[in-house]
């Protein structure tokens, strides 16, 4: 499954901050939220042992990892962030969704991205 620690430290900026880069790192974890969506679509769809009643819940757990994805933070001090954020969420998008969702292994800019965000305590 998604590595959680490397989602939740993932910055997306406001489009009301007016940084470079802002919208392309938004468009980036709006691209990869809807990735996500369809691949769990498609697992569902090819397990009928998943009852009805258990939808709602998923597309609850869906919705929420896509709030990790998209949240607001205060960035204005890690510029340097954007663009390797960017590249991870965009890096993750272009998988296929079996590797992306069941792979263990990062991406290589999404290990870049680590290492960056790791000089910020994050």
């Amino acid at each position: 499954m998604l590595r959680k620690g490397l989602l939740v430290s993932v910055f997306v900026l406001s489009s009301s901050q007016v940084l470079a880069g802002a919208k392309e790192l938004n468009d980036a974890a709006n691209h990869l939220c809807n990735k996500v969506k369809v691949c769990i679509q498609k697992e569902i769809s090819m397990n009928d042992d998943i009852p009805a009643s258990m939808m709602g819940m998923v597309e609850n757990m869906v919705g929420e990892m896509c709030t990790q994805f998209t949240s607001i933070a205060e960035v204005h001090e890690f510029q340097d962030l954007v663009e390797p954020a960017t590249a991870c969420l965009n890096s993750m998008a272009a998988r296929d969704c079996d590797t992306l969702m069941n792979a263990d292994e990062e991406t290589q800019a999404c290990q870049d991205y680590q290492k960056l965000a790791d000089k910020y305590g994050n």
